[in-house]
């Protein structure tokens, strides 16, 4: 992974959440920014041009994600930030977003997961997205 990917930005409004995979992400080596809301994550976004955005679906609103995944991809210079959403909408309500274990083809994403996710996992799949991005 090249030296200028290392910011990550987690958007969640569990603090729990937050701070698993903040340690999980600084223990390979990456620098984490972190919001608990979707307005908050979005201003980061834009003021610190994260490598990657790891964005929750259910926040202050039901689907704020969804929201601010349409805003990072409204503006410029957030537009092209790869972004992973998670959420626990699956577990909780039994509503499917990702389709077959698949992100849905109008989610301006680059992967779904459904929570629970592991920190370890999480982190993972932070690291090879981003390598597909060098």
């Amino acid at each position: 992974m090249s030296q200028e990917c290392r910011k990550v930005l987690l958007v969640d409004d569990d603090v729990d959440f937050l701070e698993a995979n903040r340690v999980a992400l600084e223990a390979r080596g990456f620098e984490v920014l972190t919001a608990s809301d979707s307005r908050h994550g979005v201003e980061v976004a834009e003021s610190e041009r994260p490598c990657l955005v790891v964005m929750d679906l259910m926040m202050e609103q039901l689907y704020a994600g969804f929201s601010a995944v349409q805003a990072l991809g409204a503006h410029e210079t957030t537009r092209d930030i790869p972004i992973i959403m998670v959420s626990a909408v699956t577990t909780d309500t039994g509503f499917r977003v990702d389709q077959a274990g698949a992100k849905p083809e109008w989610l301006r994403v680059v992967e779904f997961l459904n929570k629970p996710v592991d920190p370890i996992v999480l982190a993972q799949k932070v690291a090879d997205i981003l390598d597909q991005q060098k």
